[in-house]
């Protein structure tokens, strides 16, 4: 039996935010059968209830839910008459699902507690990645079938997109120096979520480096307010199964289950 999706991840590659609207019910004659869907995004839209004035309504309505913060899913019935333009004399139900904004979990460092960690968020209520260079750690084959894998920099991935609120990173590389360019680099982005694996001396020398760079009292300020450093809850261990358990539940407490997250 093959294994049923979530909704999400069922249309994990469509642009969001975005409504899906489906055709639930038809009673007498209209351009398309029951069970029809569009996916209607600020921009864009893909898939179809049928064409003419009933498509046309369906995706004004959605772009109106979409203007709306916090709009719920709603059932809404249209007459197929002369008045919406359409002869086929039947009645048509639209189904309207808001989607919020994709949520991502980006793992900077595919080593060991990378790995692990991958393996603990697959299949979570968000998308995830996994950021390295090295092309013997970033392997697929290594990885669930859900998660992303890229090989890059992790400074160039960093630098080559916006980050905000529906985003969260966790950085775990090889490198100090390369540890604290990014955490340099994320302390300036208002992410969701923002995680650093180390220890209370490493957050301390790292907390120095930011005060003798310009901007360090921002950066401070940034760091104290918002970096996880230890990351995740206090367990004693250092077996990356369990450091990546112990992110896990941190950050879905703190970002990964909160508000409508999809």
């Amino acid at each position: 039996m093959a294994e049923s999706r979530a909704l999400p991840e069922a249309y994990a590659g469509l642009p969001r935010p975005a409504v899906l609207c489906t055709l639930v019910k038809v009673v007498g004659s209209a351009p398309r059968a029951a069970g029809a869907k569009m996916w209607v995004a600020p921009e864009s839209f893909s898939g179809s209830l049928g064409g003419g004035e009933l498509e046309r309504r369906a995706i004004e309505h959605a772009r109106g839910l979409l203007s709306s913060p916090g709009a719920a899913a709603e059932l809404k019935e249209y007459v197929l008459c002369k008045e919406t333009g359409q002869c086929c004399g039947g009645r048509a139900q639209v189904f309207y699902e808001p989607m919020p904004a994709a949520r991502t979990l980006t793992l900077f460092g595919a080593g060991h507690v990378g790995r692990a960690a991958a393996a603990v968020f697959s299949r979570m209520p968000f998308s995830v990645a996994v950021v390295d260079a090295r092309p013997e750690w970033a392997d697929k084959n290594g990885f669930p079938g859900d998660v992303a894998v890229r090989l890059q920099d992790p400074v160039e991935h960093a630098r080559s997109r916006s980050w905000g609120a529906n985003d969260a990173v966790c950085i775990f590389t090889h490198s100090h120096d390369l540890d604290f360019i990014l955490a340099a680099h994320f302390l300036a982005q208002p992410l969701g979520y923002l995680g650093l694996i180390g220890s209370e001396h490493k957050a301390d020398v790292f907390r120095a480096r930011l005060k003798s760079r310009p901007g360090g009292e921002e950066l401070l300020k940034s760091w104290d307010e918002r970096m996880h450093c230890p990351m995740g809850i206090p367990l004693k261990s250092k077996d990356p199964k369990v450091i990546a358990v112990s992110v896990a539940a941190e950050l879905l407490k703190e970002w990964g289950l909160g508000g409508d997250a999809a």
